[in-house]
């Protein structure tokens, strides 16, 4: 998602809309499919509503860890004097909204310090988590319903098929 959003420079200014729409045209199918999969293989004893749920936070987290540590190397490494152009951007388009107010100096000295933060690793994975977790997990109420199983109330779950 980082290199296309890069290539096709979604991830600034009027853009930024079509970005999210392509992390959410990813993220719904990848909830579905996988969803229904566990929910399949839950097996007799059913799937639940609260084990659908925390499967799709569990997924979430995972992907926004993924979707971190790829940030981190896009912004880090692989595309540095553009996230810093963009980084630069966001902060300057900030610093307008102090310009002329006390806070104004306070904000200038705290500029070195945000774009470095913007940088960091840890940051970078932890705002992605974040993010898709508030995402997904919004999604992942809804889908769940439709995921949900109810146990087989006929299915023998002694584990022992030898008393017969």
């Amino acid at each position: 998602m980082n290199l296309i959003g890069r290539a096709l420079r979604l991830e600034q200014g009027d853009n930024m809309w079509l970005y999210e729409l392509l992390i959410f045209i990813v993220v719904c199918p990848l909830i579905i499919v996988t969803g229904r999969r566990n929910a399949a293989l839950a097996g007799p004893e059913g799937y639940s509503y609260s084990r659908a749920v925390g499967y799709v936070f569990a997924l979430m987290m995972f992907a926004g860890i993924v979707y971190g540590v790829g940030r981190f190397l896009m912004v880090n490494y692989i595309s540095h004097e553009y996230y810093d152009a963009l980084n630069t951007a966001a902060m300057d388009a900030a610093m307008t909204v102090y310009r002329g107010t006390a806070m104004e100096s306070q904000m200038a000295t705290m500029r070195p310090q945000a774009l470095r933060v913007m940088s960091n690793p840890l940051f970078l994975i932890f705002s992605s988590v974040f993010n898709l977790v508030i995402k997904g997990g919004f999604l992942g109420l809804i889908f769940s319903a439709f995921f949900k199983r109810n146990p087989d109330i006929f299915a023998d779950r002694s584990g022992d098929a030898s008393h017969e």
